[in-house]
């Protein structure tokens, strides 16, 4: 296997491990959610170690394995770089500080709202705010995977 290929192959299987278990975060704060505050802070606990030690750290490989192909000659982007990347590179770096930074925060205001609430207690206000704003900045980042993915395989203009 070429360098390309191996690079392309990590590039591909780490954004299908680290973001793709995004995808299940808004189903987790559902079940929670209809399960009661003890569920719920479970869910955001989880989210917030899977956030520490899979999805950041993936998106740092992504970005270095993406990187890398950058400068592979197989692509020819070092000396003609698309605009389609240029824009999907953009956005992969606003989804990321939206991830690292809104989004955790909103975690972290979720479970703080959550701490001394009694399991079978009622949500508080804190807990709600945070909640529509986790869906909310949640469904902008898994629109961000989906449109950065059409970026990545359609190439518009090529």
């Amino acid at each position: 296997m070429d360098s390309y290929k191996l690079q392309l192959f990590l590039h591909v299987a780490v954004v299908i491990v680290a973001l793709g278990a995004t995808f299940a975060n808004p189903f987790l704060q559902g079940w929670g959610e209809r399960h009661g505050v003890g569920a719920t802070r479970m869910a955001m606990q989880f989210s917030s170690h899977m956030e520490k030690v899979l999805v950041i750290p993936g998106a740092i490989l992504i970005l270095l394995f993406g990187t890398g192909l950058i400068f592979e000659d197989a692509t020819g982007y070092k000396d003609d770089f698309p605009m389609w990347l240029g824009i999907a590179i953009a956005w992969f770096l606003v989804a990321f500080v939206a991830g690292a930074f809104v989004q955790r925060s909103n975690v972290n205001r979720a479970i703080a709202a959550l701490d001394g609430v009694p399991d079978n207690g009622d949500f508080p206000a804190e807990y709600m705010k945070a909640s529509r704003r986790m869906q909310a900045v949640g469904g902008f980042l898994g629109f961000s995977v989906i449109a950065i993915t059409f970026l990545m395989v359609w190439k518009p203009g090529e």
